[in-house]
């Protein structure tokens, strides 16, 4: 049957570009008009110079490129009683070389994504409140077996016991479906489906320049069978559904204002639903881990955190390697001018698989990016990043490199145009496991 994919393909060139006109057209403030640039100045910029931002930009302390607020730009929502409701609908058109991950034989297509959420936070001068939900629904030109309906809901609120203790407890239910490029992807017809529900708690005191937080976090994986090809039966997944459960105390010193030094032990256990996998592995385990850490904020200008330590976890099966070994974390933030704000991340900890005679893997990650404001309403991004992956009890360890470039043009508060470049590739033990995509998408958001 002759595919239909031009007539699809130009019919949502054709609903984005009626939607980026109807921006132009849309009634703005007054103060909208003296900040957010017109159409013809987003053309006209890779021919003419832009304009330069006023260097004497205001900085509140610890504040970003990308979370700073523009009141100008930023969506009103709407008030219902003592709650603000912001609504928001996006619209992607994106295409990847190799939609599959795949080494040898790649496919390519186009993907149009629909997007919409809805967050309702609360206007209180005591505790918090917020409710959120949304999907993420793409559908792909060529391949639809690789079409996805994901979705998702939450709430998360605040208790303000007095003012140095509070609780803190968040929800959340996800169903989502498993990328062709993860480890643990298992080849099926279409993409394996799984949900996820999630659930904390974290009691805050203070006691001066001590304070203490004590939490327990529970989350429930649920992935469904997924078929192969005929005559082949379906692939069982039921034995990857686990319940993680996991308690925390942390325990940080004021060594001065901005300055604090602090301990964290954690212990978990990890309870699968069957006795044993489909090769015959009981993967019931528990461990801890224990870091010592410090958060610093130099001015507002360098601040983040970062700590290390050592991780354990002990598995039920004897044929399974006990992982140990140190773990780390970071997450630094530069503001290196009012309009440029560099952030560095580092990390390392035991990760979870289901991959055959693997007890689970050490994940390494480090990554960088840079966010400029070029104009009030014109925003600019580069990331990159690499992981290090490596599997416990197997010889297989990938080595994962990312990079992209993103742009962020504000039209008004109500209408947003995003767009960029994404490139990842893995460089697996096995050619069979190498592969490398790139991704071009453009997006439109509307809000209010």
């Amino acid at each position: 049957m002759q595919s239909s994919w031009p007539k699809r393909y130009i019919g949502c060139l054709s609903t984005m570009a009626f939607l980026a006109a109807v921006t132009s057209s849309y009634p703005a403030s007054a103060g909208e008009h003296q900040v957010a640039a017109s159409l013809d100045d987003a053309a006209h910029l890779a021919v003419r110079a832009y304009e330069v931002p006023r260097r004497d930009v205001e900085v509140r302390r610890g504040e970003t490129v990308t979370g700073r607020k523009r009141p100008e730009l930023d969506p009103l929502g709407v008030r219902a009683g003592t709650f603000l409701v912001y609504p928001k609908l996006e619209l992607e058109e994106s295409y990847s070389d190799n939609i599959f991950s795949d080494d040898d034989g790649e496919q390519s297509d186009f993907i149009t994504r629909i997007l919409p959420s809805l967050r309702i936070e609360s206007d209180w001068a005591n505790h918090a409140l917020s409710l959120e939900g949304g999907a993420d629904v793409g559908r792909y030109i060529d391949h639809t077996d690789e079409d996805f309906e994901d979705f998702h809901f939450g709430a998360s609120g605040r208790v303000d016991v007095r003012r140095s203790t509070n609780v803190r407890a968040r929800v959340r239910y996800q169903a989502l479906h498993e990328d062709r490029g993860s480890p643990e992807d298992v080849n099926g017809v279409e993409p394996t489906k799984f949900d996820i529900f999630s659930a904390d708690v974290r009691g805050f005191h203070n006691f001066g320049r001590v304070n203490v937080t004590l939490g327990g976090t529970f989350d429930r994986y649920d992935f469904d069978d997924v078929a192969r090809a005929a005559p082949l039966p379906s692939i069982n997944n039921d034995d990857r559904d686990r319940d993680e459960v996991e308690g925390s105390l942390r325990v940080g010193y004021e060594i001065v204002p901005e300055y604090e030094a602090f301990i964290r032990g954690a212990y978990n256990f990890r309870d699968y639903d069957s006795d044993v996998d489909d090769n015959g592995l009981n993967r019931d385990s528990d461990g801890f881990d224990i870091v010592a850490g410090v958060e610093i904020d130099f001015g507002g200008i360098v601040f983040g955190d970062f700590f290390a330590g050592y991780d354990f976890q002990d598995f039920d099966d004897p044929q399974l390697n006990t992982m140990q070994g140190p773990t780390m974390g970071a997450d630094i933030t530069w503001t290196v001018t009012p309009l440029t704000t560099i952030v560095g991340r580092v990390s390392r900890h035991i990760r979870e698989t289901t991959s055959k005679n693997a007890s689970g893997r050490f994940l390494t990650s480090a990554g960088l990016s840079v966010d400029h404001e070029l104009r009030r309403d014109l925003l600019i991004g580069a990331d990159a990043s690499f992981l290090h992956d490596d599997f416990e009890g197997i010889d297989r360890t990938d080595l994962i490199y990312k990079a992209g470039v993103n742009a962020k043009y504000m039209l008004n508060r109500y209408f947003y145009v995003l767009g960029g470049y994404d490139f990842r590739m893995r460089d697996g033990e096995s050619s069979a496991d190498d592969f490398t995509e790139n991704i071009f998408f453009i997006r439109l958001q509307a809000q209010y």
